[in-house]
């Protein structure tokens, strides 16, 4: 069912016109999984009678017990240019967490964990990366990163200070910005990187065409471990 909480807006970040980064802080703190997502409403909403109009979004950061939240949210319609309109700094919307089973592998502690991201499908990547610091994991950790510009490289402190050296691996498709590749991710990068593709767990999260491809290209290889969450 999930827990529903009140969460108040305790910073936004910019990335450029379109991209907003928000910290919450929930007033009902209540463990979820790296990776799950969430129901964000602007109403003001208590109870389990229907839920008004929503939007999903992946948690882009691990539970903590400070309950604070990251959220990183793209304009792209009539719902989402309200969020950005009205939820600023110190506002108040409602969520309903956690859901998904876009989640780590709870049995298997030893396969590289192999993350592709698109855009803001970096999301639910960042939440791995600081689940897997706690864990002690994060020489398993293997991160492909395609974004449009500079403006919209997301979690790159996040990114920059947990993915191991040599297993973050970055994509510029609209701008050279320099130690950067200025193309599109393909699935040759992730066959030369070296990652075992039977045994390693793959996490893919971007739009329905970069997901497919990859997913395909991945179990077409005998890829058996394939996560993938699309919008």
């Amino acid at each position: 069912m999930g827990t529903i909480s009140k969460a108040k807006v305790l910073s936004i970040k910019e990335h450029g016109s379109e991209i907003k980064e928000f910290t919450l802080q929930l007033e009902k703190n209540h463990y979820f999984e790296a990776g799950s997502f969430l129901q964000l409403t602007l109403e003001d909403k208590e109870d389990y009678t229907r839920w008004p109009d929503c939007r999903n979004f992946s948690i882009a950061s691990a539970f903590n017990d400070e309950g604070t939240i990251k959220l990183i949210i793209r304009k792209v319609g009539v719902y989402t240019a309200r969020i950005f309109n009205e939820l600023t700094l110190g506002a108040q919307c409602t969520v309903k967490y956690a859901f998904g089973d876009f989640l780590l592998p709870f049995f298997d502690k030893k396969s590289e964990i192999c993350c592709i991201a698109g855009g803001t499908g970096i999301a639910p990547i960042l939440s791995f990366c600081e689940q897997m610091k706690r864990e002690n994991q994060l020489n398993r950790l293997h991160v492909f990163y395609s974004f449009k510009n500079e403006e919209e490289m997301q979690g790159m402190d996040v990114l920059n200070s947990l993915v191991p050296q040599g297993q973050l691996h970055l994509f510029s498709t609209r701008q050279e910005i320099e130690g950067i590749s200025n193309r599109r991710i393909s699935f040759d990068d992730i066959q030369k990187s070296g990652i075992n593709l039977i045994q390693s767990h793959f996490y893919i999260c971007g739009g329905e065409v970069f997901t497919s491809n990859f997913s395909k290209n991945l179990t077409t290889a005998g890829a058996e471990n394939i996560y993938t969450d699309e919008w």
